[in-house]
């Protein structure tokens, strides 16, 4: 199955089926217990008779206009111009939005060496359409830089666009058809103001009532601590500056319980290592992918865009890491040296000791015979 060209994008983004739901603060439907999770997930599963190719990737924050201006040469036009034949020939590609669209406000951060705030221009949407992107979670630490205003703004900017979008209490789960699929899109934060990782009540709510509506589903994540010291998936809770970042295994292994196919994480700001369970992929952190005025050095440049490709079942069938390295301001670019697969390997290897994948040297990735 391959996705709709180019040239087609923006009719089909017409036609498609785009949802975003949310429990809008009316009743929800009660958890289900550990004991009935894993076999309600399975009964639920609508099974299609084709592979489907999933492109994937971490952190995007394409420019700022506010409160520092840090824009790209050409207005951003050369920033995907080395991925975005992957992303658009994917049957279906997902990234994290590491701020928001719009194009005034005022953040709520105080100034400080630690304080971030990004706010990219709306038009830049049409940047992720021309590169092919169906999803985009925004259960991140930069999604309430700008209030309520700028999550609204980068909601409506994205569905108007074509663009999926789940993460936030009123925008829970996103479902979009494709090429006759349908795919269901969620995506869980560490912030009180995204769907958390750590309320396992309301992943297992989210995913349990998103399974029945789709084909394939996809759960991306942002957790786990930040920097080059945190490279591998530890057991347990994860901390940053004293804040709760979650159990991402203990999330993952979870969210396929529940019925997800698919689960891939950002957030470290670094690539980890990955994980078969159950035959299903986990990729635990896919660091950061277009990040303009962030820092690029050591892993924090590394660019990993991940290609998988699963069954009717979800189950993992063989896949692709390719290699991109960011320079200053440019985006991700070709790495030919592959280092970043061969850095997801050595970390695979070493965090997974019963380690199911085989990843060669140029990124192809199989399942272990």
């Amino acid at each position: 199955m391959i996705k709709k060209s180019v040239n087609t994008l923006l009719f089909t983004a017409l036609l498609a089926l785009v949802s975003c739901g949310g429990n809008g603060g009316g009743n929800q439907q009660a958890s289900p217990s550990d004991s009935d999770t894993t076999a309600q997930a399975a009964a639920a599963k609508s099974r299609i008779t084709d592979t489907v190719t999933i492109a994937m990737n971490g952190d995007m924050m394409l420019g700022s206009i506010m409160p520092n201006r840090i824009l790209p040469d050409n207005d951003g036009k050369d920033l995907l111009r080395d991925s975005r034949e992957i992303t658009r020939s994917a049957d279906v590609a997902c990234g994290n939005l590491e701020g928001v669209l719009a194009d005034d406000g005022s953040t709520r951060k105080a100034p400080g060496p630690l304080s971030f705030s990004f706010m990219m221009p709306t038009r830049y949407v049409n940047l992720l359409v021309d590169a092919g992107y169906d999803f985009m979670g925004i259960a991140n630490n930069h999604i309430y830089d700008f209030w309520d205003v700028g999550i609204k703004s980068t909601i409506k900017t994205l569905r108007d666009a074509g663009i999926g979008v789940a993460g936030t209490k009123d925008c829970e789960t996103s479902i979009k058809e494709i090429n006759g699929v349908k795919y269901g899109f969620c995506a869980f934060g560490h912030e009180d103001y995204s769907l958390k990782t750590q309320d396992t009540a309301t992943v297992k709510r989210v995913i349990t009532g998103l399974r029945p509506q789709c084909d394939i589903l996809i759960v991306c994540f942002h957790g786990g601590a930040e920097g080059t010291n945190c490279r591998h998936v530890p057991q347990g809770k994860e901390y940053f500056h004293g804040m709760d970042r979650g159990d991402v295994r203990q999330f993952a292994h979870l969210s396929i319980d529940c019925g997800a196919d698919i689960v891939y994480g950002h957030g470290p700001h670094v690539p980890r290592g990955m994980e078969l369970y159950n035959d299903h992929l986990i990729a635990y952190s896919l660091g950061n992918f277009c990040t303009l005025g962030m820092s690029t050095a050591a892993q924090t440049g590394h660019a990993p865009l991940l290609v998988a490709k699963i069954d009717g079942n979800g189950k993992f069938v063989e896949g692709k890491i390719h290699s991109f390295i960011q320079g200053h301001r440019t985006g991700p670019r070709r790495d030919a040296s592959n280092i970043v697969p061969k850095d997801m390997r050595s970390l695979t290897i070493e965090d997974f000791k019963d380690n199911k994948l085989d990843i060669a040297d140029d990124g192809t990735i199989k399942p272990k015979r």
